[in-house]
């Protein structure tokens, strides 16, 4: 019996991050649905469409933030797992961000194994 795929929306607008890690996903044999939004509008517009197990956010874009976005998806889904990330770490980013319901706060550069194992944690 397969196990049901696990849906994952990540979130950046640094195509770059988005790219390597929906790649990191697609060659690896794990049991995942990977889709990118380049932005906080994009991904609410996808995340109404079709809800996902895990959103990995940026905090910092254009549009709806990663914060917003956060709130939103608790708000529509509560069992969503949402895990933050940024390039501008604060501890009161990280505390807004965990008090409004974040799996996980990670600052950017982050290894890519070290993210699949939070999203893995996650899911499991």
């Amino acid at each position: 019996m397969s196990e049901k795929l696990k849906r994952i929306l990540i979130v950046d607008d640094e195509e770059t991050l988005t790219f390597s890690l929906y790649q990191s996903f697609i060659i690896s044999k794990e049991n995942y649905e990977v889709v990118t939004a380049a932005s906080g509008n994009e991904a609410w517009e996808k995340f109404t469409e079709n809800p996902f197990d895990v959103v990995l956010t940026d905090i910092t874009m254009p549009g709806i933030t990663g914060i917003e976005l956060l709130k939103r998806v608790k708000k529509e889904r509560p069992q969503t797992f949402v895990i933050m990330m940024t390039a501008y770490g604060s501890d009161e980013k990280k505390e807004e961000a965990m008090n409004n319901g974040a799996f996980r706060y990670v600052e950017k550069p982050f290894e890519i194994k070290a993210m699949k194992s939070i999203i893995a944690e996650a899911v499991k």
